[in-house]
C-alpha cells in the first residue's frame, strides 16, 4: 500500500506506526525468542515446543500493544491534548538543551 494520495499528516503517522510496529517486534523478539531460551540451555533446561510457542505469542502480543498506543497516539484528539498538557511529548517542538529531562537545574 503506498503512502501516496494520504494527508502528509496521516502518511507520517502510517511511517510512525509501521517504525514502532518494526522496533517492538525486533525487540521482544531478541528478549523473548532469543535471550531467554539461550539463557535456559545454559541453565541446562530446554524449553518444550509449548514453551516458545507461547513466547512467540508473548512477542506478538506486546508488538500488537506498542503499534495500537502508537496509532492511538497519532490522533489528532489525542495530540493536541498532549500539545495541552504534556508538551514535554509533544511533536510540535523539540527538546531543547534546557528541556532535557536528564539535565539538572544546578549546572
Amino acid at each position: 500500500m503506498s503512502d501516496k494520495g494520504q494527508s502528509p499528516g496521516r502518511a507520517d503517522a502510517r511511517r510512525r506506526t509501521l517504525r514502532t510496529a518494526f522496533q517492538a517486534a525486533i525487540s521482544a523478539a531478541s528478549v523473548l525468542l532469543v535471550a531467554i531460551p539461550v539463557a535456559s540451555a545454559v541453565l541446562h533446561e530446554h524449553l518444550s515446543a509449548s514453551h516458545y510457542a507461547a513466547y512467540v505469542a508473548v512477542a506478538g502480543a506486546v508488538t500488537a500493544g506498542a503499534t495500537l498506543i502508537t496509532r492511538l497516539m497519532a490522533l489528532p484528539a489525542v495530540t493536541g491534548w498532549i500539545d495541552t498538557y504534556l508538551p514535554w511529548l509533544s511533536t510540535g517542538s523539540p527538546l531543547t538543551d534546557s528541556d532535557d529531562l536528564g539535565a539538572s537545574d544546578t549546572e
